[in-house]
């Protein structure tokens, strides 16, 4: 804004300036605080329950696969903690491992029998 260009007549034009500078500054402030959630939200930890949420699965299933070190987690005393991004990076990558044909399962599953079954297969 210019100082000397101040008066009664320029009020309206400067408001209007104002306004935009304003507006331009709310924007910026907003894009920063999301940028500054993203990162927290990355390097926060959440609990089982939360991790449970995630996952779409029960508490027991979730200490199962920490026990089998399928699930990234972080042990801090006796409390189990997780990372949110890591647990979606994980979900996605098993999501699609897990889509087998059938015919893929079947040989599967005859690759891991001992005796041939009595009934033809």
């Amino acid at each position: 804004m210019n100082e000397n260009n101040l008066s009664f007549d320029a009020l309206p034009s400067l408001v209007c300036n104002l306004i935009s500078e304003v507006a331009g500054l709310r924007s910026e402030v907003k894009e920063l605080r999301d940028k500054r959630h993203d990162t927290e939200s990355d390097n926060r930890f959440i609990g089982i329950d939360e991790a449970c949420k995630i996952l779409r699965r029960s508490k027991s299933t979730i200490y199962h696969m920490v026990r089998d070190g399928i699930l990234p987690h972080y042990k801090v005393g006796k409390m189990l903690e997780f990372r949110p991004s890591e647990l979606i990076a994980w979900q996605a990558q098993h999501q699609r491992e897990g889509s087998k044909s059938t015919a893929e399962i079947m040989e599967e599953m005859k690759s891991n029998v001992r005796h041939a079954p009595k009934s033809g297969w």
